[in-house]
């Protein structure tokens, strides 16, 4: 066999490349001819990093064009990606309603001596519209954060199982009174991640639990109702009254609707399940409550 008659073996080929280095040029554009890339480690990383620099460039260019703002010379692109989208994450969640641009401009107006009467008087207006508006929505934020208390100490009930020898309506006295303390003492703790955890404050202090960590509802429900505690029982208790029965005789389903097969699309998280199941009749502190959240609730968010 010999390179002349095609018929060549790789290690002829690599001995007549050894014998004539000249002959590697040639090889290689042959390579190319057939479609193949062929380039040197010195070639391939230049080509690489135009290549890398040619999508960081594009990169800079389209956050540029979107946002307006401008990389710093020194500026990584990830570095400048992340300053551009924490900047407008900031401008959405502080962003201006179109009323309060209209106040704004109204009290510039005044302030630069050109109002009338009439601009007094629509400011005003528009001024009590902005108050209610943001009472709306601290309204709106207070009820969410309260049904998370409510969805924490439902869950805490349950872990209790109380001495059946105390009457059940001094039981839900004492537990109607334990809720309002916790509900006093919820507050929402932000979190590095953004989220929001509820924990509960006591004296300027957040009530921590046998591990040194923020307490739930159950472990301070466990103290507060410590006197009506079952001995000896912290297992899955009913809660308040045990086994409820709905208030009708005991049989807990006279004046009810039945309970679909599954939610509607319109119940989302835990919160708007809790007013479901109410809209159905069914008491917060009774067994078929529970039976129906435990049900619906798999899968849901909190809010």
């Amino acid at each position: 066999m010999a390179i002349t008659d095609n018929t060549f073996t790789p290690e002829e080929l690599d001995t007549t490349l050894a014998a004539n280095p000249a002959l590697k040029d040639h090889l290689v554009d042959a390579v190319k001819k057939l479609g193949y890339v062929a380039r040197t480690t010195d070639e391939e990383n230049t080509f690489i990093g135009s290549k890398t620099k040619e999508i960081y460039d594009g990169l800079d260019k389209d956050i540029f064009d979107t946002s307006g703002i401008a990389k710093n010379p020194t500026e990584k692109t990830y570095e400048f990606a992340k300053r551009v989208i924490g900047g407008l994450k900031t401008s959405v969640t502080e962003a201006t309603t179109p009323l309060q641009t209209k106040i704004a401009e109204l009290e510039k107006t005044i302030a630069d001596g050109n109002g009338d009467a009439t601009l007094r008087a629509q400011l005003e207006v528009l001024q009590k519209k902005e108050e209610t508006y943001q009472n709306d929505i601290k309204d709106r934020d207070t009820k969410l954060f309260q049904k998370d208390v409510m969805l924490d100490m439902r869950d805490g009930l349950r872990s209790i199982k109380f001495d059946p020898s105390v009457k059940e309506s001094v039981v839900k006295i004492l537990v109607k009174n334990a809720q309002d303390d916790i509900l006093r003492m919820a507050a929402a703790q932000k979190n590095a991640d953004g989220t929001e955890t509820v924990v509960y404050i006591r004296d300027g202090k957040t009530v921590l639990d046998d591990k040194n960590q923020p307490a739930d509802a159950a472990y301070i429900l466990q103290d507060m109702l410590k006197d009506i505690v079952e001995a000896g029982q912290q297992g899955a208790g009913g809660g308040a009254g045990g086994n409820g029965s709905g208030g009708n005789g005991g049989n807990g389903s006279g004046g009810r609707k039945a309970l679909p097969a599954a939610l509607p699309a319109t119940v989302k998280n835990q919160g708007q399940l809790m007013d479901f199941l109410k809209e159905f009749g069914l008491a917060a502190d009774s067994k078929e409550y529970d039976e129906a959240f435990d049900k619906f609730s798999a899968g849901l968010p909190l809010r």
